[in-house]
């Protein structure tokens, strides 16, 4: 039996049978309180309610590509045109956590739970690697629905694809989070050049204009959205989001590149996906929390 079609029945075994520890809806909490001290670490940045620029344009898609090639991404032509068209977004008022969930505040989450610690794509055990384990890493080896489930045990969620990208371009949508020039080794933790995920924070000159940390490089992030190459031919200009059923197994999407990838591939408005039961050593996730009254799913 392959390792897709093992992930497949185990995850439609837990679906059904062992909803406590499957489903982020029914997690269980034995105490609020550790889930309060697990949310007390974490600092939030707020993002303002507004429109922000979403994507990017036909001229922007064909230089993107030109350097991709140049590049030798292996980057085909469709990838870049999911980002089309650039389009206008409101989105309401949200908080962002300023960096990537880390080692410790998932270890809290899963002595808790009793979910499984995070795994390699091979099923190996991430947290044995001392290259990837230390408290203050950002936490890898975790599927969507390990992310989706750590979110809501916190009262958060995954952040949307229109709530990364706005945090990650600002209003006036800039290629990269601290500007529209390219990534440098001050900027992101990218292309092995420290062969490992950096402690989160690390990159101050490569933080967003409101301060959120590590949105292009060091692990790939986890969003809420279903992935569709045509979302953006579709989307609603308020508050989108791709979203109908936790438990649907379709490719979810993951931004902002990682540490053993180059820098085409750190662009904020690069669309990425991944199988949602997949879990590799440089994918991980941040999380969002609403400011008003409006909720997401």
């Amino acid at each position: 039996m392959s390792l897709r079609y093992y992930l497949l029945f185990a995850s439609l075994y837990c679906f059904f049978l062992v909803p406590l520890f499957c489903d982020a809806d029914q997690v269980s909490i034995p105490s609020n309180s550790v889930a309060s001290s697990a949310l007390d670490t974490i600092e939030w940045i707020e993002i303002p309610s507004g429109e922000f620029v979403m994507g990017s344009t036909e001229e922007e898609i064909e230089d993107f590509y030109q350097e991709s090639k140049l590049r030798s991404s292996m980057l085909e032509l469709p990838a870049f045109e999911a980002e089309t068209p650039q389009h206008k977004v409101y989105l309401s008022a949200y908080q962002i956590s300023r960096n990537e969930i880390t080692n410790a505040q998932y270890r809290v989450f899963i002595e808790q739970t009793k979910r499984p610690e995070p795994r390699g794509y091979k099923g190996e055990d991430v947290w044995g690697d001392p290259i990837l384990n230390a408290d203050n890493q950002p936490v890898v080896g975790v599927t969507w629905f390990d992310a989706y489930a750590f979110a809501h045990w916190v009262g958060g969620n995954l952040p949307t694809e229109a709530q990364w990208e706005r945090a990650a371009r600002g209003i006036d949508g800039l290629t990269y989070p601290w500007g529209n020039f390219p990534p440098t080794r001050k900027t992101a933790n990218f292309a092995r050049h420290l062969n490992q995920p950096s402690a989160t924070g690390q990159f101050l000159d490569g933080a967003s204009a409101e301060g959120v940390n590590d949105l292009a490089g060091n692990v790939w992030e986890w969003c809420l959205d279903r992935y569709s190459p045509d979302f953006y031919r579709e989307t609603s200009p308020r508050n989108p989001v791709n979203f109908r059923h936790k438990n649907i197994l379709t490719d979810r999407v993951i931004r902002g590149g990682s540490w053993d990838y180059g820098r085409v591939f750190l662009r904020s408005a690069l669309r990425f996906k991944l199988y949602p039961l997949d879990s590799t050593n440089n994918i991980g996730f941040r999380i969002v929390r609403t400011v008003d009254s409006e909720t997401t799913p």
